[in-house]
């Protein structure tokens, strides 16, 4: 996934770098309009981000995302509400303990659980063979066997979050550099995502961090779990006017996507993230603040 982040209405991703979107799995009775509308919305607002499924009650269709974030349409492809997923992330293996509310039995044995279903991933905490279950408790069903887009794995335990792509990754298995990170300069925050992505600043890990109320932030971390910077989702026409001046005159030929990032590094400096598309191809371009380039994928 190429994926970076952030808002009620969206983008891409915290956060990951340039990911594109997915055609819609596992979609229950929409319409092709209907799905039409969710994908052209999720690649405009969350152009970072990718539909993992989408399921329909009939009233309304729910886009759930990898970064954990589910947007609410209405079946004639609105808008209705938002969700990070506070509740219903990666709970069960997250470093906020307090949020799992799995109940757990007289031996300390947690239920045997599916998360987001029979999963693709490996899990922690149960031994071999199969597909992943959630983390942690008992040991969950066997998912399907790994394939060009989702990775194999041993047994897991509980509930939780499957994994979904290969480059996401359990939040148990982040180093301690990053959850202490995470714990002194985010405290009352959860981790709803976390993934490895080499980006321009080479191999990093990108953790999605967010509070009940608002969208994520991106946390990057280097390969020792340094700090490079943090992303936030905001609308493309709020970026400077060196940023939308310097994409007009480079990038004219391009669609630009609605929402982009601010990047504000380690040492206090500020790169904008812009993400479009040429004919389909999806280019995500960093902008120093005065509008030249820093780096292009």
């Amino acid at each position: 996934m190429k994926k970076v982040f952030f808002s009620v209405l969206a983008i891409a991703a915290f956060m990951v770098s340039c990911s594109s979107n997915e055609d819609f799995a596992g979609s229950t009775s929409i319409s092709s309009a209907t799905s039409s509308s969710v994908t052209a919305y999720i690649a405009q607002n969350y152009p970072d981000t990718k539909i993992v499924s989408t399921t329909s009650n009939g009233s309304s269709v729910i886009a759930t995302l990898n970064t954990g974030e589910s947007v609410s349409f209405t079946t004639s492809g609105s808008v209705i509400s938002y969700s990070n997923n506070f509740k219903a992330g990666l709970k069960a293996d997250s470093i906020n303990a307090s949020n799992d509310t799995t109940t757990v039995d007289t031996l300390g044995h947690r239920p045997d659980g599916g998360g987001h279903g029979r999963g693709h991933g490996g899990g922690h905490g149960g031994p071999g063979n199969g597909g992943p279950g959630g983390h942690g408790g008992g040991h969950g069903p066997g998912g399907p066997a790994p394939d060009s887009t989702h990775i194999g794995g041993p047994k897991g335990g509980g509930h939780g979050h499957d994994r979904h792509f290969k480059n996401e990754i359990s939040v148990d298995s982040l180093s301690s550099a990053i959850t202490t990170y995470i714990s002194t300069n985010y405290s009352g925050y959860s981790i709803i995502h976390a993934e490895n992505d080499t980006i321009c600043q080479g191999a990093v890990t990108q953790v999605m961090v967010c509070t009940t109320a608002n969208e994520p932030v991106k946390l990057v971390f280097d390969a020792v779990g340094t700090f490079v910077f943090k992303g936030e989702r905001i609308k493309y026409a709020d970026v400077p006017v060196e940023i939308s001046a310097a994409v007009t005159a480079n990038y004219s030929t391009f669609t630009v996507m609605k929402r982009a990032e601010k990047l504000t590094l380690s040492d206090g400096s500020v790169q904008y993230k812009v993400h479009m598309e040429l004919t389909g191809v999806p280019k995500s371009v960093t902008f120093n603040a005065d509008g030249s380039v820093a780096c292009e994928k």
